[in-house]
């Protein structure tokens, strides 16, 4: 089989932007979408190891290594040695899955449209095969999360910048709470009004016609088995979870939603924990 550079480059750029997404998705962290296309444009330029002749078969382990490491930095940044190392590990984890399916039809088809050689999977067929292929891997990571995610036992402080201030407020962790932005898929964390109040002075009410007070919140709808109607919510512009038995940090990228009904509780989804 012949293989084209420009071809290897550009499906390479495709499949490492799914693996970054499918690792953001595993390890429930924020990724920006130039973000992580600039990772896998990093990704596709390391897939020309392809090319090396076998003599310099010894430096594809280290340079994989490498390789993998700025893929993850460019895409998630650095918080901590803990939180690299997970998202790498994961990262690796979403490889194999979507590399196994590849060697798996490069075997079935006897070679004719995808070859692997030096740690690398060309493939050589149309884009909506391409598709198919990795939704195919992509079903496959979200069995493994669904199975795999915390269950978030344990008690939590969540800490907030923004606004040039930082305050922070306990929480729990509660399945039950699936309240998300229906356009972003961000998780939301109920939490007491008078808590977002503290933080940003006032919440609009639906009705607002302040643009100064409503231009960073918006409005979703939730239901409980009690109420229903319009949540405000915000993104605060950083925010970690705190495990206070371990002393762990978990930067989450989620909305902030302000409780209608008279609660001293903050809550949120586990599934927002790495």
């Amino acid at each position: 089989m012949y293989i084209y550079a420009d071809i290897l480059i550009i499906t390479n750029i495709y499949v490492d932007f799914l693996l970054i997404k499918s690792a953001a998705l595993l390890t429930h962290s924020p990724l920006r979408t130039g973000h992580g296309i600039f990772a896998a444009f990093i990704g596709s330029i390391f897939s020309l190891a392809i090319f090396l002749p076998k003599a310099f078969s010894y430096i594809l382990i280290p340079l994989k290594l490498i390789s993998s490491a700025l893929i993850v930095l460019a895409a998630f940044g650095f918080e901590s040695g803990g939180r690299f190392f997970r998202r790498f590990a994961v990262f690796y984890l979403c490889a194999f899955i979507y590399g196994g399916l590849g060697t798996g039809l490069a075997f079935l088809f006897g070679g004719r449209f995808i070859t692997a050689r030096n740690g690398v999977i060309y493939a050589d067929f149309s884009m909506p095969a391409l598709v198919i292929t990795s939704i195919a891997a992509y079903a496959c990571i979200a069995v493994y999360r669904r199975f795999t995610d915390t269950d978030g036992s344990g008690e939590y402080t969540v800490i907030i910048s923004d606004c040039g201030k930082t305050e922070s407020f306990k929480a729990v962790a509660d399945t039950g709470n699936v309240l998300k932005d229906s356009f972003t898929g961000k998780y939301v964390i109920v939490c007491p009004r008078d808590t977002l109040v503290s933080i940003y002075g006032s919440i609009p009410e639906f009705d607002s016609s302040e643009p100064a007070v409503t231009k960073r919140w918006r409005f979703i709808p939730y239901s409980t088995v009690s109420s229903s109607g319009l949540m405000a919510v915000i993104c605060p512009a950083d925010l970690c979870v705190k495990n206070d038995e371990t002393g762990e940090l978990f930067k989450a990228d989620v909305y902030l939603g302000a409780a209608e009904n008279k609660t001293d509780i903050s809550v949120f989804n586990p599934k927002i924990l790495i």
